[in-house]
């Protein structure tokens, strides 16, 4: 209890607001990511299905079928409309019905009943915004922020912006967890963010270029976090 106490002094004393990427963080994946499927039915690389997906779908709403269209058209295949909507279309189903990481949830509660603001960022594809937030998170958040209202895809600096405008607080009030070594730590610390990597495979990978906490699971977050901050809020902001 000693060594969490001065961890806790040490590291993210001044923290107010945590915020989580969803998809590998908060959410487990598919073991073949949608813009991996996206790329296999084009029959174009990932790093191409990957560009055009940041530049165009995860920066505004659009509905399956129309996305699908759009890609098929880009690339030259309009035969492939229908298994790019199927894709899509399953992509949009499993966000509205997520399947959290074992430790999602009580991580959450236990920041939540301790006073924090609790967000999370995602760079989403604007075909797989859910209508209604799923219970999940109208219970464990805030708000969750998507990519694909704001315009702006981490690690933009626009995209922690949301966040700052969201909660009210400013960057070294918020510590931000993530998966990504480039669009969580290196984003968030850019705009002056408290960072976290968790890295659940516990990867070989050589040090970040950015000074960070590496987590391996969630348990361990409210640990280095305060004590409390607040009492707990009852309201839970609708998302957007």
């Amino acid at each position: 209890m000693i060594a969490h106490h001065r961890l806790r002094r040490t590291l993210w004393e001044g923290v107010r607001g945590v915020c989580f990427d969803l998809g590998g963080t908060l959410v487990r994946t598919e073991a073949e990511p949608t813009t991996g499927q996206v790329a296999q039915v084009l029959g174009i690389s990932l790093d191409e299905a990957r560009a055009v997906m940041a530049h165009e779908a995860k920066r505004r709403r659009i509905n399956p079928g129309d996305l699908a269209r759009d890609l098929a058209a880009a690339f030259g295949r309009p035969a492939l409309v229908d298994p790019l909507t199927h894709v899509l279309e399953g992509a949009r189903q499993r966000a509205a019905e997520p399947e959290l990481f074992e430790d999602a949830e009580p991580a959450l509660t236990a920041l939540r009943e301790r006073g924090f603001a609790l967000f999370a960022l995602t760079n989403s594809l604007g075909s797989s915004i859910p209508t209604e937030p799923p219970p999940a998170f109208r219970k464990l958040l805030d708000q969750v922020i998507y990519s694909a209202e704001t315009g702006a895809v981490k690690p933009e600096r626009e995209a922690f912006a949301a966040v700052e405008d969201a909660s009210g607080l400013g960057p070294d009030r918020l510590l931000h967890v993530g998966d990504s070594p480039r669009a969580d730590v290196a984003g968030a610390a850019a705009a002056g963010w408290h960072t976290a990597w968790l890295d659940r495979r516990m990867a070989s990978v050589p040090p970040l270029a950015t000074r960070t906490v590496r987590l391996h699971t969630l348990t361990t977050l409210p640990l280095l976090l305060p004590a409390g901050t607040a009492p707990a809020r009852t309201t839970i902001s609708e998302t957007r």
